[in-house]
């Protein structure tokens, strides 16, 4: 590892990269610090490994967090400007319904593609090295960069770490420590993009089945709308993109003591006149999976068990099983025309670590591109005296 650089950027995920490699290609010095043994560990597993990299439906609607700031960072880079960014590195795309994959549907083209920027640049990629300390350098008006491996001199440095979601894939909220000794606070972090485990012994029963229904939420009994799609069901609760969606408000629920409650809707199509003819007919085969015929049928007032089934849920699958943490450092220490920190001069916060998470579809990661954007934009802006 070198000794100076102008650019440390911690976390080689998604975007760390991008914005390592896009730095490295304006003629900056780069070195990209990965405690894992390879980059983009996680990024590997987005889009069930198909890597959804963004969305043509992109909105600040499509997230949690603060809107307009997030609509700023979102104003300056969309989702066909991704979609050329990606093809310039040799990345074509394919779109199905508004999600953008990689062509060859696999992750490790986005990974190589990214990887190959940096080495095409000279970035320096130090892999399984641990930032123990970001330090003020005010001699020389940059930072000094405490790892396992030494210690780096540089004037910028980027934390691009990620959350806690995933710890296999190396989420450990190192970020976030790193950020508060620089002088940030850190928004409470909960899981987001998981699934929910529930009271009732019959989940077991049911485990393995697939329901196109939609699901909503109870939180003190007010109802929060959910989204239509398949609810899959698991051995202790639920699970399925309509879960993931609404998987972060039930987080923070009962991170608060609420309760909270999740409601199926076995089939959206029909209302509850049109189902109490139908099981008057036919009963309730053809409305629900065999497996919960025997539940649902002796219950009294069938049209409005399958409209509004409720359980009480206990928590989520946890960090473990999450895709993306919700939580993080919050926005408004974060210049958003920049993602330069409000706290310490010449650190750019961009990514994950940041308390903003998107739904399901291609929106964390597009975020991530975003954010990388932006602070590759202000170095280069200000290394050129504009």
């Amino acid at each position: 590892m070198k000794n100076y650089c102008d650019v440390v950027i911690v976390g080689a995920g998604a975007s760390g990269l991008l914005c390592g490699g896009m730095l490295a290609k304006e003629g900056f010095s780069v070195t990209i610090i990965e405690k894992n043994t390879r980059v983009g560990k996680k990024l590997s597993a987005t889009g069930n490994g198909r890597c959804n990299y963004t969305n043509l439906n992109m909105s600040e609607n499509c997230f949690y967090g603060d809107e307009k700031w997030i609509k700023t960072v979102l104003d300056t880079c969309t989702s066909e400007d991704v979609i050329r960014k990606f093809e310039s590195i040799g990345v074509f795309h394919r779109e199905k319904d508004g999600y953008v994959y990689p062509y060859t549907n696999q992750a490790s083209t986005v990974i190589n593609a990214l990887e190959k920027l940096c080495e095409r640049y000279q970035a320096e990629m130090v892999m399984e090295c641990k930032v123990t300390a970001i330090i003020p350098d005010k001699e020389n008006e940059g930072y000094r960069v405490r790892t396992s491996d030494g210690e780096i001199r540089c004037q910028y440095v980027v934390i691009a770490t990620g959350g806690k979601a995933s710890p296999e894939l190396g989420g450990d909220g190192s970020g976030y420590k790193l950020a508060r000794s620089l002088g940030h606070s850190i928004h409470s972090v909960f899981p987001a993009l998981t699934g929910l485990v529930c009271e009732g012994d019959y989940w077991k029963q049911v485990a393995g089945t697939r329901i196109q229904g939609k699901f909503s939420l109870l939180l003190d009994q007010k109802l929060i709308e959910g989204e239509t799609g398949e609810i899959q069901i698991v051995k202790d609760g639920v699970s399925g993109i309509p879960v993931f969606q609404l998987c972060r408000v039930a987080a923070k629920a009962l991170s608060e003591g609420r309760q909270v409650k999740g409601v199926i809707d076995f089939v959206p199509p029909m209302e509850e006149s049109e189902i109490k003819k139908w099981v008057d007919e036919f009963g309730v085969s053809g409305l629900v999976p065999q497996k919960w015929i025997t539940l649902v049928e002796n219950r009294a007032e069938l049209e409005k068990v399958l409209k509004s089934f409720s359980f009480p849920i206990v928590k989520t699958f946890g960090m473990e099983r999450a895709q993306v943490t919700a939580g993080g450092i919050p926005t408004e220490e974060v210049v958003n025309e920049t993602m330069e920190s409000k706290k310490a001069k010449g650190v750019f916060l961009i990514g994950e670590v940041l308390d903003v998470d998107g739904i399901c579809g291609g929106y964390n990661l597009h975020f991530a591109w975003a954010t990388a954007n932006l602070a590759t934009k202000e170095m280069i802006r200000i290394k050129k005296g504009k």
